[in-house]
């Protein structure tokens, strides 16, 4: 079955931001109705660069209307109809195992507003039992909209704009400030403090 053409749209506008992808994990069977979902990976080549991450297949229906189970934390909450794409970075290369569960866990997140039946939006906070793949310390990710000149917002599309989630992995003690302040307080806050593209420092007793 072709992909739809918002897809489309979204695949040609990442190749035209990123260039050609290294490698891309397909996900199939995935809850109704994101029966496929892709991640493209674009690999750093050098320890100073960025692995970036970024689905497809997360736009090809709207999520569903607020009202679900709430997410963790106070955000921009989407409007009726929005359509959304995430994506995650992580600073230097990657060892091919942790790429795949990354791409894995980045999959996942792509299914959750179906699979709870709530939206997602900038601001929010979504944690996991587990820390993430090559962010030890992490078992929480917080939705950012863009923080540098260039980054987009939104990908437009013909069917109107998909809104780019970015998944910025934060530590306990993150989340916990995160829950206690607004969401753009907490993350500027956060660009000041670290690379927001590793791992944080680890907090010794």
């Amino acid at each position: 079955m072709p992909a739809p053409a918002v897809l489309r749209d979204v695949f040609q506008a990442l190749r035209k931001e990123w260039g050609e992808e290294d490698e891309g994990y397909t996900f199939e069977n995935g809850p109704p109705p994101v029966d496929r979902l892709d991640v493209m990976v674009h690999r750093a080549q050098e320890h100073t660069a960025t692995t970036a991450f970024a689905t497809i297949g997360m736009a090809a229906h709207p999520m569903p209307a607020p009202g679900g189970p709430a997410v963790d934390g106070p955000a921009s909450v989407p409007t009726p109809e929005e359509r959304a794409e995430l994506r995650l970075f992580r600073r230097g290369p990657l060892p091919p195992a942790d790429e795949g569960r990354l791409a894995t866990r980045l999959a996942n997140l792509a299914a959750y507003p179906w699979t709870r039946g709530h939206p997602l939006g900038w601001g929010e906070l979504v944690g996991f039992d587990d820390e993430l793949p090559a962010f030890p310390g992490c078992r929480t990710l917080f939705l950012a909209g863009p923080w540098l000149t260039g980054q987009p917002a939104t990908v437009e599309t013909g069917v109107g704009p998909v809104r780019v989630l970015n998944a910025v992995p934060v530590s306990d003690e993150e989340r916990q400030r995160a829950r206690e302040t607004r969401p753009e307080t907490f993350f500027s806050d956060l660009l000041d403090t670290r690379d927001i593209l590793a791992p944080p420092p680890v907090t010794r007793p």
